[in-house]
């Protein structure tokens, strides 16, 4: 231990001793932060991925870079033979170097930790998450270094060994391409995908520590590792004698099984989720729900013998899911089929509802049409659903949590649509509608009629419209009488009408918003607009579509997570504040679940809706603004429970702006469970899409705060490294001159 400690200490001052060291660092880390902050600035994403993205290509150059002198240096300058000769093993040698190596890059790896640090006083970024992809990209770095070391143990020329190096480590990540196996055969292009790096590092960015994942890199490591010590130990052997002959057999065996283990230990099964919402681990209402079985619930998965690269890692992941379901209680059956290479199989498929997929790969210069399947079924007692495709692992908990909630309870619980002209369900909501009616009985009927209705639903929905043809004072009346009965209503007023073909505004005279004023909710004739948390959207120029800031785009997060549930981030496109006053009906109580954020600012004299509008903010007409109100009992003891939600727009949960912003279905469809007391499934929801935007305090300027986010990440890092090298350096001549005098 001692002789690695004294090795590893010489080649990491080396390092740090010489102008080289800190000038890659300096280079890798400003390379790292320009090319993510270029990347996030189209995106407003608030996560690293599009820096670990990246991450795997510098790499491939920076270690060579940095690794290229380990052995080669030693060999050119002969002080790797008397290295040898001395009472120190070759393993601990290489292993000391290797250290030194990984131990630099990790140093320059952790030099971008300023970057998440600064995103954190501008989103919500996922710690856990963050956490696991700097545990990958050292793990990454570890096998790119222990092929560094292999290189640089073939010759004496840094510069072949940087050559040799950046070449395999390419080699071995391009391997993880899609478009360089999907021009192989299936069998093939999965093996190759699952021998690169790329694939086992993209899937640890995820937020997901698999124990296979981590047992890969190992496996490079110690099978590069062995090859170094076959090249460097031979070096002092005769090349015929049995000593140098074992030892051939024993390195290559050992290399062997490294990448045996390496290639095919898909089977091993552990993981840790460190992903703040658990995406990957099972949520406590899905545990709750599969614990309430009381029959057998039995999951077929209709699979690919063969799969197409293009499913193969997906199918991993859902096989890996389902084993976890398996585990989880006895009366779960996981059943596998396998249709393209079943006959029996392939009939049962087309019985149950699961079609082959077909994906376009290109081979020989030209597409081909690879089918595969990737589908499943559930039956439980008498019941039975299908998913016929499962295209990724987002959402396959909640759709399986759904169904099988489905199964177990008998009787649905009811919504009906009250129909208006210029209502949102007439036009452009089908999506929304869709969803609902997975879990819910929909039917629609007239508001004019809404007082002859027998069967009275858990949920009225009221999606805008105009209310011009309605009696308002009838209608409102018996809305009232419903509320206070417990009938929930789920209500979106339009104060504003919108012209989305001329950009232009208008006031609604008949949004119905009066309805709701003895419920002490007044929702304003105004149009909201922030200048800071917005949406960009393309608009077409006359050089062709650009992407330009939308203020009318409103990004806000959710304040009630007990309506809302963990929904980070939605949509509210043309928005109309809203004021609380004292209600006139009695035992009822307001309350705000959606506050902008306090750079929200009110337009009254609004019409032009294009991006280049006059906008003129000031404290006067700035400021946190309500767009949702929620109504509930103000006393527990009341016989009936009370739960009514109103929102000031209703284009949010439009297929043009949820499509665009997912977040927006999972707020709508955990407000509809709790207005239907069906909250067992919100947590799972919002667990399955979770957006991270970015709100800067201010834009653009030099001095704003994402330029100065930006210029700080690329100057403040390399300086504490400039700082760090002239204290180092001082330091050593101090020493130095000091030893000159001592010996004058």
């Amino acid at each position: 231990m001692k002789q690695l400690l004294t090795i590893l200490k010489k080649d990491l001052r080396s390092y740090f001793d010489q102008p080289t060291g800190y000038i890659l660092n300096i280079i890798f880390i400003v390379a790292i932060a320009f090319m993510f902050f270029r990347t996030i600035d189209t995106t407003n994403e608030a996560s690293l991925r599009p820096m670990f993205s990246l991450l795997p290509w510098i790499l491939a150059i920076y270690i060579p870079a940095v690794s290229m002198r380990l052995f080669s240096e030693e060999q050119r300058d002969g002080t790797l033979e008397i290295l040898f000769t001395q009472p120190v093993r070759g393993t601990t040698v290489i292993l000391a170097k290797f250290l030194a190596g990984l131990i630099f890059i990790s140093i320059g790896i952790l030099g971008t930790i300023l970057i998440p640090i600064s995103l954190t006083f501008a989103g919500n970024l996922d710690v856990g998450a963050l956490v696991a992809q700097y545990i990958g990209a050292i793990l990454l770095s570890s096998s790119l270094v222990s092929i560094g070391i292999f290189a640089s143990s073939l010759t004496k020329n840094q510069i072949v060994a940087f050559i040799i190096s950046l070449s395999v480590s390419m080699l071995l990540l391009v391997l993880g391409l899609d478009f360089i196996n999907i021009t192989l055969p299936s069998a093939l292009s999965v093996l190759l995908q699952d021998l690169s790096p790329l694939t086992h590092f993209s899937s640890i960015t995820r937020g997901l520590i698999d124990l296979r994942d981590v047992l890969y890199f190992i496996s490079i490591d110690i099978a590069f590792l062995s090859i170094t010590y076959l090249n460097t130990k031979g070096k002092s052997l005769n090349s015929n004698s049995p000593q140098y002959r074992n030892l051939r057999v024993g390195v290559g065996s050992l290399v062997i099984l490294s990448l045996v283990f390496a290639w095919f230990g898909s089977s091993i099964q552990g993981r840790i989720d460190l992903t703040e919402d658990r995406i990957y681990s099972l949520a406590p209402s899905t545990k709750e729900i599969f614990d309430n079985l009381d029959d057998y619930l039995t999951i077929t998965l209709y699979e690919s013998k063969d799969h197409p690269i293009n499913t193969a890692l997906t199918a991993r992941d859902v096989n890996d899911f389902l084993a976890d379901l398996d585990a989880r209680s006895k009366f779960i059956k996981i059943k596998h089929r396998y249709p393209d290479a079943d006959e029996k199989d392939k009939e049962e498929s087309e019985i149950v509802g699961i079609p082959p997929v077909q994906f376009n790969v290109q081979r020989q210069g030209e597409f081909q049409v690879k089918t595969g399947y990737l589908g499943m079924t559930l039956a439980y007692a008498n019941n039975k659903e299908v998913i016929p495709f499962v295209e990724s692992l987002d959402g396959l908990e909640y759709k399986l949590a759904s169904l099988t909630f489905k199964m177990l309870n008998d009787t649905k619980k009811s919504i009906i649509f009250l129909d208006l002209p210029s209502s949102k369900i007439n036009q452009n909501m089908g999506s929304f509608i869709s969803l609902l009616a997975q879990q819910y009985d929909i039917s629609v009927a007239d508001i004019n009629e809404i007082d002859q209705i027998k069967n009275t639903p858990d949920v009225f929905i009221i999606a805008g419209g105009n209310y011009e043809n309605v009696d308002q004072l009838k209608t409102s009346s018996t809305i009232q009488d419903l509320i206070l009965q417990g009938v929930s209503f789920f209500v979106l007023v339009d104060t504003v009408n919108i012209d989305n073909n001329r950009m232009l505004a208008y006031p609604n005279e008949y949004s119905g918003a009066g309805i709701w004023e003895n419920f002490g909710i007044i929702i304003k004739n105004n149009m909201l607009y922030d200048l800071v948390s917005y949406e960009t959207l393309p608009f077409g120029t006359q050089s062709g579509e650009v992407l330009l800031p939308y203020p009318y785009w409103i990004r806000t997060p959710p304040n009630d997570s007990k309506v809302t549930g963990k929904v980070n981030s939605t949509l509210f496109p043309w928005a109309s504040s809203m004021e609380l006053i004292q209600p006139i009906v009695s035992n009822i109580q307001t309350e705000p679940i959606i506050i902008t954020y306090p750079t929200t600012s009110i337009q009254y004299d609004y019409q032009d809706l294009s991006p280049n509008a006059q906008f003129n903010p000031n404290s006067s007409n700035t400021g946190s603004q309500i767009l949702g109100v929620k109504i509930e009992n103000s006393a527990l003891e009341s016989s009936s429970i009370i739960r009514s939600i109103i929102i000031s727009d209703s284009e949010w949960l439009t297929d043009n702006i949820a499509g665009r912003n997912q977040s927006n279905y999972a707020l709508g469809m955990n407000m509809i469970d709790w207005l239907a007391q069906e909250n067992q499934l919100a947590d799972i929801r919002s667990k399955v899409i979770r957006e991270r935007k970015l709100d800067w305090s201010s834009k653009g300027s030099f001095f704003s705060h994402q330029s100065l986010t930006k210029n700080l990440n690329l100057i403040l890092s390399p300086i504490i490294l400039i700082i760090y090298g002239l204290t180092r350096y001082t330091k050593r001549k101090t020493i130095q001159s000091k030893v000159f005098k001592n010996e004058e």
